[in-house]
């Protein structure tokens, strides 16, 4: 399988994904003067938190670009970036033309591949059974686009990154305005070592 590129949906500032007064509540923060800050921090926690596991926290909609269907057995696509909530389309070019086949979680439902999203790591999808993923253009920009939803609905996410995302809020908070750029903040191990056992190893 030879990746491309991948698209995430940005994160939504309103309502934020984490919930504005449990951070306060975390930083020992009243009032609301300095709300506008915090949010800004949290988004840039959840950004830091996603890129060092190489994971999306918060469950949105992903497109990633394949060059082409694996060409041999095993023909299983293993879906990137966490736990995968549903597969959405995969729209794939041939003789110029764009097809689009649905599925198992798709709205409406198809029949055009087999999946199984059980994994915290990331869905399986495959071809029907008896069957393979069909020959592709290659002089074309997108050859296989893949739609999904990738992340952890709000009330799935898991404790440890709930505190290493409050531990980065609390870095930020603690040394804003400082001029020197190496620094992490206090927590910064702590954090690290809260999402280690939930990094990636696929690049992509």
């Amino acid at each position: 399988m030879n990746p491309a590129r991948i698209a995430v949906a940005a994160l939504n500032a309103s309502p934020l994904p984490l919930d504005l007064e449990l951070v306060k509540d975390h930083l020992g923060v009243d009032g609301s003067d300095q709300d506008d800050q915090i949010e800004r921090y949290i988004l840039a926690a959840i950004r830091w938190a996603e890129g060092t596991m190489r994971r999306t926290i918060y469950a949105r909609e992903h497109t990633w670009v394949l060059r082409e269907f694996p060409p041999c057995s095993p023909q299983e696509i293993h879906l990137p970036r966490g736990k995968t909530q549903s597969v959405d389309a995969i729209a794939y070019s041939v003789g110029g033309s764009v097809t689009t086949l649905t599925g198992p979680s798709s709205s409406p439902e198809g029949t055009g591949w087999q999946e199984d999203l059980r994994g915290e790591d990331g869905g399986v999808i495959m071809p029907t059974r008896g069957s393979s993923w069909p020959s592709t253009d290659l002089d074309v920009p997108s050859p296989v686009v893949i739609t999904f939803t990738a992340g952890w609905l709000a009330d799935e996410i898991p404790d440890d990154i709930i505190h290493a995302l409050l531990f980065a809020v609390s870095d930020a908070f603690d040394t804003r305005g400082s001029a020197d750029l190496t620094v992490f903040g206090k927590n910064f191990d702590t954090r690290e070592s809260l999402i280690s056992r939930y990094r990636l190893k696929r690049w992509y």
